[in-house]
Protein backbone atom coordinates (compact mmCIF):
# COMPACT_ATOMS: atom_id res chain seq x y z
CA UNK A 1 0.00 0.00 0.00
CA UNK A 2 2.78 2.44 0.96
CA UNK A 3 5.57 3.72 -1.46
CA UNK A 4 6.84 5.17 1.79
CA UNK A 5 6.20 6.78 5.18
CA UNK A 6 6.80 9.23 7.87
CA UNK A 7 5.70 9.88 10.52
CA UNK A 8 7.00 13.01 13.51
CA UNK A 9 5.22 13.37 17.23
CA UNK A 10 7.98 15.48 18.40
CA UNK A 11 7.35 18.98 16.12
CA UNK A 12 5.18 21.28 18.04
CA UNK A 13 3.50 21.99 21.12
CA UNK A 14 0.56 22.59 19.14
CA UNK A 15 0.88 19.69 17.05
CA UNK A 16 0.14 16.29 17.80
CA UNK A 17 1.55 14.65 14.61
CA UNK A 18 3.07 14.96 10.94
CA UNK A 19 2.82 12.37 8.34
CA UNK A 20 3.98 11.76 4.30
CA UNK A 21 2.76 8.92 2.30
CA UNK A 22 3.64 8.34 -0.76
CA UNK A 23 0.81 5.57 -1.84
CA UNK A 24 2.42 2.44 -3.96
CA UNK A 25 -1.51 1.07 -5.64
CA UNK A 26 -4.68 2.16 -5.77
CA UNK A 27 -7.22 2.29 -2.69
CA UNK A 28 -8.72 3.51 0.79
CA UNK A 29 -8.19 4.26 3.83
CA UNK A 30 -10.82 5.02 7.10
CA UNK A 31 -9.76 7.57 9.09
CA UNK A 32 -11.18 7.55 12.71
CA UNK A 33 -11.72 10.33 14.65
CA UNK A 34 -8.87 11.67 16.24
CA UNK A 35 -9.75 14.70 17.97
CA UNK A 36 -7.05 16.60 16.06
CA UNK A 37 -7.83 19.18 12.84
CA UNK A 38 -5.40 19.14 10.04
CA UNK A 39 -4.05 20.96 7.29
CA UNK A 40 -2.82 18.35 4.68
CA UNK A 41 -1.16 19.14 1.53
CA UNK A 42 -1.91 16.47 -1.52
CA UNK A 43 -0.33 15.97 -4.55
CA UNK A 44 -1.45 13.66 -7.09
CA UNK A 45 -2.37 13.59 -11.24
CA UNK A 46 -4.65 16.51 -10.49
CA UNK A 47 -2.10 18.49 -9.04
CA UNK A 48 -1.98 19.98 -5.55
CA UNK A 49 -4.97 20.45 -3.38
CA UNK A 50 -4.24 22.12 0.41
CA UNK A 51 -6.96 21.05 2.67
CA UNK A 52 -8.34 22.41 6.06
CA UNK A 53 -10.29 19.91 7.90
CA UNK A 54 -11.77 19.96 11.27
CA UNK A 55 -12.41 17.53 14.39
CA UNK A 56 -14.44 14.55 13.11
CA UNK A 57 -17.03 12.56 14.74
CA UNK A 58 -17.50 9.64 12.02
CA UNK A 59 -14.78 8.09 9.77
CA UNK A 60 -13.99 9.41 6.55
CA UNK A 61 -12.84 7.65 3.89
CA UNK A 62 -9.87 8.80 1.90
CA UNK A 63 -9.06 7.23 -1.53
CA UNK A 64 -5.54 6.99 -3.20
CA UNK A 65 -3.83 5.76 -6.43
CA UNK A 66 -0.20 5.07 -7.09
CA UNK A 67 2.03 7.82 -6.87
CA UNK A 68 -0.07 9.94 -4.80
CA UNK A 69 1.41 11.83 -1.94
CA UNK A 70 -0.80 12.89 1.49
CA UNK A 71 1.20 15.33 3.95
CA UNK A 72 -0.70 15.89 6.81
CA UNK A 73 -0.56 17.93 10.07
CA UNK A 74 -2.13 17.18 12.74
CA UNK A 75 -2.98 20.03 15.20
CA UNK A 76 -4.13 19.44 18.67
CA UNK A 77 -7.38 20.28 19.22
CA UNK A 78 -6.58 23.47 22.02
CA UNK A 79 -5.14 24.99 18.76
CA UNK A 80 -7.49 27.59 16.83
CA UNK A 81 -7.70 29.13 13.14
CA UNK A 82 -9.54 32.59 13.67
CA UNK A 83 -10.72 32.66 10.05
CA UNK A 84 -12.04 28.91 10.18
CA UNK A 85 -13.07 28.76 13.75
CA UNK A 86 -13.72 24.74 14.91
CA UNK A 87 -17.54 25.35 15.39
CA UNK A 88 -17.93 26.00 11.50
CA UNK A 89 -15.17 23.11 10.87
CA UNK A 90 -16.45 19.94 12.55
CA UNK A 91 -16.77 17.45 10.03
CA UNK A 92 -16.05 19.73 7.41
CA UNK A 93 -13.14 20.07 4.98
CA UNK A 94 -12.32 23.53 2.84
CA UNK A 95 -10.17 23.90 0.39
CA UNK A 96 -7.69 26.23 0.91
CA UNK A 97 -5.93 28.51 -2.11
CA UNK A 98 -2.91 27.75 -3.79
CA UNK A 99 -0.15 30.30 -4.92
CA UNK A 100 1.64 28.60 -7.15
CA UNK A 101 3.60 24.88 -6.35
CA UNK A 102 4.75 25.57 -3.37
CA UNK A 103 2.54 28.60 -1.42
CA UNK A 104 -1.39 28.55 -0.39
CA UNK A 105 -2.96 31.44 1.06
CA UNK A 106 -5.13 31.72 4.60
CA UNK A 107 -7.28 34.63 4.44
CA UNK A 108 -4.57 37.49 2.59
CA UNK A 109 -1.64 35.49 4.34
CA UNK A 110 0.53 33.74 1.72
CA UNK A 111 2.48 30.50 3.17
CA UNK A 112 5.09 27.94 1.92
CA UNK A 113 4.57 24.31 1.71
CA UNK A 114 6.02 22.73 4.53
CA UNK A 115 8.08 19.95 4.40
CA UNK A 116 8.50 17.33 6.98
CA UNK A 117 11.75 18.06 8.51
CA UNK A 118 10.45 22.07 9.47
CA UNK A 119 7.47 21.76 10.45
CA UNK A 120 8.10 23.92 13.16
CA UNK A 121 9.24 26.84 11.16
CA UNK A 122 5.61 26.52 9.40
CA UNK A 123 4.08 26.24 12.90
CA UNK A 124 5.71 29.51 13.82
CA UNK A 125 5.18 31.25 11.20
CA UNK A 126 1.19 30.71 11.80
CA UNK A 127 1.99 32.23 15.52
CA UNK A 128 3.55 35.05 14.80
CA UNK A 129 0.73 35.68 11.62
CA UNK A 130 -1.91 35.02 14.52
CA UNK A 131 -3.28 32.56 11.79
CA UNK A 132 -2.82 29.98 14.67
CA UNK A 133 -3.55 30.60 18.55
CA UNK A 134 -3.55 28.51 21.81
CA UNK A 135 -7.14 28.52 23.09
CA UNK A 136 -5.49 28.22 27.16
CA UNK A 137 -9.39 27.48 28.96
CA UNK A 138 -9.39 23.85 26.20
CA UNK A 139 -6.09 23.23 26.51
CA UNK A 140 -6.10 23.11 30.34
CA UNK A 141 -9.15 21.03 30.03
CA UNK A 142 -7.84 18.19 27.16
CA UNK A 143 -4.70 18.07 29.25
CA UNK A 144 -6.63 16.90 32.78
CA UNK A 145 -6.03 20.45 34.61
CA UNK A 146 -8.86 22.53 34.02
CA UNK A 147 -8.82 26.10 34.88
CA UNK A 148 -11.54 27.89 36.94
CA UNK A 149 -14.05 28.79 34.81
CA UNK A 150 -18.21 28.69 34.46
CA UNK A 151 -19.80 25.55 33.05
CA UNK A 152 -20.87 28.42 30.02
CA UNK A 153 -17.35 29.85 29.76
CA UNK A 154 -16.38 26.04 29.52
CA UNK A 155 -18.82 24.94 27.20
CA UNK A 156 -18.65 28.17 24.65
CA UNK A 157 -15.15 28.65 24.55
CA UNK A 158 -14.82 24.13 23.55
CA UNK A 159 -17.47 24.45 20.82
CA UNK A 160 -15.74 28.23 19.38
CA UNK A 161 -12.57 26.17 19.05
CA UNK A 162 -13.10 22.20 18.47
CA UNK A 163 -16.46 22.07 17.19
CA UNK A 164 -17.29 19.65 19.43
CA UNK A 165 -19.64 19.86 22.85
CA UNK A 166 -17.52 19.19 25.79
CA UNK A 167 -19.56 15.90 25.95
CA UNK A 168 -19.36 14.90 22.85
CA UNK A 169 -15.04 14.97 22.88
CA UNK A 170 -14.74 12.76 26.09
CA UNK A 171 -17.36 10.46 24.46
CA UNK A 172 -14.86 10.04 21.27
CA UNK A 173 -12.00 9.96 23.74
CA UNK A 174 -13.63 6.97 25.72
CA UNK A 175 -14.65 5.31 21.96
CA UNK A 176 -10.68 5.81 21.53
CA UNK A 177 -9.40 3.70 24.81
CA UNK A 178 -12.19 1.13 23.65
CA UNK A 179 -10.57 0.85 20.69
CA UNK A 180 -7.51 0.28 21.40
CA UNK A 181 -8.39 -2.18 24.39
CA UNK A 182 -10.66 -4.12 21.57
CA UNK A 183 -7.45 -4.30 19.13
CA UNK A 184 -5.41 -5.84 21.98
CA UNK A 185 -7.95 -8.92 22.52
CA UNK A 186 -9.49 -7.75 25.59
CA UNK A 187 -13.49 -8.90 25.24
CA UNK A 188 -16.16 -6.10 25.02
CA UNK A 189 -17.58 -6.94 28.40
CA UNK A 190 -14.11 -6.04 30.27
CA UNK A 191 -13.90 -3.25 28.61
CA UNK A 192 -17.06 -1.65 28.64
CA UNK A 193 -17.11 -2.60 32.39
CA UNK A 194 -13.24 -0.53 32.87
CA UNK A 195 -14.39 2.00 30.81
CA UNK A 196 -17.18 3.32 32.62
CA UNK A 197 -19.87 2.37 29.87
CA UNK A 198 -23.34 1.37 31.42
CA UNK A 199 -23.48 -2.10 29.97
CA UNK A 200 -21.90 -3.90 26.68
CA UNK A 201 -24.67 -2.48 24.23
CA UNK A 202 -23.99 0.93 25.20
CA UNK A 203 -20.14 0.31 24.28
CA UNK A 204 -21.37 -1.27 21.18
CA UNK A 205 -23.72 2.13 20.30
CA UNK A 206 -20.74 4.41 20.97
CA UNK A 207 -18.41 2.46 18.85
CA UNK A 208 -20.56 2.18 15.56
CA UNK A 209 -21.56 6.12 16.06
CA UNK A 210 -17.90 7.37 15.92
CA UNK A 211 -15.71 4.84 14.63
CA UNK A 212 -18.43 2.61 12.38
CA UNK A 213 -17.37 -0.47 13.71
CA UNK A 214 -18.98 -2.94 16.10
CA UNK A 215 -16.36 -4.72 19.00
CA UNK A 216 -16.97 -7.76 17.03
CA UNK A 217 -16.08 -6.04 13.44
CA UNK A 218 -12.79 -4.81 15.91
CA UNK A 219 -12.06 -8.01 16.63
CA UNK A 220 -12.46 -9.89 13.08
CA UNK A 221 -10.60 -6.95 11.99
CA UNK A 222 -7.63 -7.03 14.35
CA UNK A 223 -7.68 -10.76 14.36
CA UNK A 224 -6.79 -10.79 10.47
CA UNK A 225 -4.26 -8.11 10.69
CA UNK A 226 -2.43 -10.76 12.60
CA UNK A 227 -2.45 -13.66 10.52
Amino acid sequence: MYASREQRNDVHPLVQSVSRTIFSQTGSLQFLPDQCWDITFIRNRHGLTVLRTGLTTRPVTYDFEPGDENFSIAFQPYAFMPILPGERMRDEGVVLDTAGPDRFLLDSDSFEIPRIDNVEDFVSRLLRREAVTSNTLVASITHGAPLAATERTVQRHFLKTTGLTLKTYHQIARARQALVLLRQGDAPAAVAAALGYADQPHLTRSLRTYMGMTPGQIARASSSDRT
